[in-house]
């Protein structure tokens, strides 16, 4: 009787110490952007290693899509309702934090990730917006660009790529002279990029302009120069691909997938995309990969083509910070800190094909044993990013909407194509871009 009687006051009170620890366990909710073929599997196998560690912890994984996160995450930001951890593009650091949203990192937070040391610069540069000394957010992960090109097509054409992908001069001649280069019984277009039904036409834009010397914004971050003499001169010269028939019309209807698509499938000899390419072309096709292609046994990688400012590239990313709204901050910077740690961050490059934000561990030696990532790498060390203003966000569909109407002049939908037309119509962008940054400022 009194041994049944004392198994049930243990199992009570078993029970009961189950229901102090629930009660008592801390639960974290984290946002993160959809980066990889099964982002919430893969973001469970990411934390399970700390979780582990933190028996009275739980992390909520929300996943957003890229098209519709921006708007969720203002709506976040303006109710104070939002996560504990958030994951941030890095070009929307700057206008979340400018709304009182993220909590500023102190000092010592910042050291025990490294600091701007640990971190590519161009992606430290992102955790802050220009005029605040304030640093918002920890680099998680970076993307940058290079070109793609078939070393079995550059053969038979008789290209040499080093001499190739040297400068713009020398670009143009080469794409001139593989466009249309027969291979299998099939012909090759040159070069494949998407027009205005992409939503990286900013992106894609962005190295050409800048290795012709311009920019997007002026020295003061509050006047449009997308429409000076080194912006049209790039703007010019990266659609008269198109207008040249170096580019098929067909692909200006398309968007990145479809034309990293096209480079698999022999459609294009050159494309410019990022390290994710790598990631497909190690991936059996049975999961999602191109491994079994013609093309992943068949190229190479390269710089942009030198303008004459220079050969940089786009290189951007995604951060995590914590938000105001957290009833568990501490245990929040914790998860940040984590998943910006090195190892986890070599762990999510290798599920995702994204370069890891750490320099540390963009050069481990379980990335770089891939001679593929390893000229990737090497190729994208002149990285640039926008600049970190508020404004950006609205201001970058402004540049996204005209710049992809270069494209309907190309094809004569949308007037003739010229360099005199180019001008204009960026002239009229500048106007626009300048008045929604006079809102913003």
């Amino acid at each position: 009787m009194l041994s049944s009687l004392f198994r049930g006051l243990t199992a009570a009170t078993l029970a009961m110490g189950s229901v102090q620890a629930a009660a008592q366990a801390t639960e974290l909710n984290l946002w993160v952007m959809s980066t990889t073929e099964q982002q919430q599997q893969d973001m469970r196998e990411l934390l399970k290693p700390y979780l582990v560690k933190q028996p009275n912890l739980r992390v909520n994984v929300t996943v957003l899509n890229w098209e519709s996160a921006w708007a969720k995450i203002t709506a976040a930001a303006a109710s104070g309702q939002g996560p504990d951890v958030i994951e941030l593009g890095s070009t929307w650091v700057a206008a979340i934090s400018s709304m009182g949203a993220l909590v500023p990192l102190t000092d010592a937070q910042q050291k025990e990730v490294g600091g701007p040391a640990a971190f590519f610069p161009v992606m430290w540069g992102t955790t802050h917006r220009h005029g605040d000394a304030n640093v918002y957010a920890v680099p998680w992960y970076a993307d940058a660009r290079a070109a793609y090109y078939r070393s079995d097509v550059f053969k038979k054409a008789g290209i040499e790529p080093r001499d190739a992908f040297a400068n713009w001069g020398s670009f143009k001649q080469a794409m001139q002279k593989v466009n249309g280069t027969e291979l299998n019984g099939k012909k090759i277009a040159a070069l494949g990029y998407p027009g205005k039904n992409d939503w990286n036409v900013v992106h894609n834009m962005a190295p050409w302009i800048w290795n012709a010397g311009g920019d997007f914004l002026g020295n003061d971050r509050k006047r449009s120069t997308i429409n000076s003499t080194e912006a049209v001169q790039a703007t010019v010269y990266y659609t008269s691909f198109a207008a040249e028939g170096l580019v098929p019309s067909s692909a200006l209807e398309k968007d990145s997938g479809q034309i990293e698509n096209g480079f698999f499938n022999g459609q294009y000899a050159v494309i410019f995309s990022g390290p994710w390419i790598l990631k497909q072309m190690k991936t059996p096709k049975a999961k999602g990969g191109q491994l079994e292609s013609l093309a992943a046994r068949n190229f190479g990688i390269a710089p942009y083509p030198a303008g004459l400012k220079g050969s940089q590239t786009f290189f951007s990313g995604s951060n995590l910070a914590v938000m105001k709204s957290s009833k568990h901050k501490a245990d929040a910077w914790k998860l940040a800190a984590f998943l910006t740690s090195r190892d986890a961050q070599v762990q999510f490059s290798q599920m995702s094909g994204m370069l890891p934000a750490r320099l540390d561990a963009a050069h481990d030696p379980v990335l770089t044993a891939d001679p593929h990532y390893a000229e990737f790498l090497a190729q994208v060390r002149n990285g640039r990013h926008y600049p970190s203003v508020a404004g950006w966000g609205p201001l970058e569909s402004v540049y996204l909407k005209n710049l992809g109407n270069m494209f309907d002049m190309v094809a004569g939908v949308r007037g003739k194509y010229s360099p005199l037309a180019v001008k204009q119509a960026l002239d009229a962008t500048a106007l626009e871009a300048d008045q929604v940054l006079a809102e913003s400022n």
